[in-house]
């Protein structure tokens, strides 16, 4: 099940394809850690050693900037966290904290160097991967910077949603904007009246995506 799962993680492959082989090695090096709600996976300024992928769960990545907490992103299985520090050889920069009950599958350094030294495919997936990532946190520079509030919400909620459904909640959402809960609430009760998303508890479907681009400033 962990091979399988493994080889859904890594992706189609169209790009950059492995092999089976690549696949085994890999899962059969990989460590199991249960986090509990509330758990740290690691602090900031710590050394990486390891190089962890979420499996289940989810985790949150925080700093404090100016006296306050900034929430940058929060991971949900398939992420990845800790990779770029490893082989940049710097320090973690934010704190990573289960923000539920989580699974986490992770490698210690030296068996992932060796990997993907001796396996050149795995390495050129694995660079395909932290690319991806590293777009990802381009687009969350281009959230942060969006127009108004209700661009930002948008912007957030486009990026997150997997088949219509963001699994946010409120306060997370406003953490990742950086506004008040209050603030963001009615932001959403106006998207909602709109047509453009529906609320419930910890989730937001989206009903209108070109809507929802619009209010962005995507369209």
């Amino acid at each position: 099940m962990k091979t399988e799962w493994i080889a859904d993680w890594l992706g189609p492959g169209e790009l950059a394809p492995v092999d089976s082989d690549d696949v085994e090695e890999l899962a059969a090096l990989l460590r199991e850690d249960h986090y509990p709600a509330g758990a740290t996976v690691f602090r900031m300024g710590q050394a990486p050693t390891r190089v962890h992928i979420v499996r289940r769960g989810a985790i949150e990545l925080s700093r404090n900037l100016k006296d306050r907490r900034v929430l940058i992103q929060i991971l949900r299985p398939g992420d990845v966290l800790g990779d770029i520090s490893l082989f940049l050889r710097m320090q973690v920069p934010w704190d990573a904290v289960a923000l539920e009950d989580s699974l986490i599958l992770s490698i210690d350094s030296l068996s992932l160097h060796r990997l993907l030294k001796e396996r050149p495919s795995l390495a050129w997936r694995w660079l395909h991967s932290v690319s991806g990532r590293v777009a990802g946190f381009w687009f969350r520079v281009v959230e942060i910077l969006a127009g108004g509030l209700e661009a930002q919400v948008a912007s957030v909620l486009l990026r997150r949603a997997e088949a219509h459904i963001v699994n946010l909640s409120q306060s997370s959402l406003a953490e990742l904007v950086g506004h008040t809960r209050t603030s963001v609430n009615r932001v959403l009760k106006r998207l909602e009246a709109d047509g453009l998303v529906r609320l419930r508890y910890g989730q937001v479907e989206i009903l209108d995506e070109a809507g929802l681009a619009k209010a962005a400033g995507l369209d």
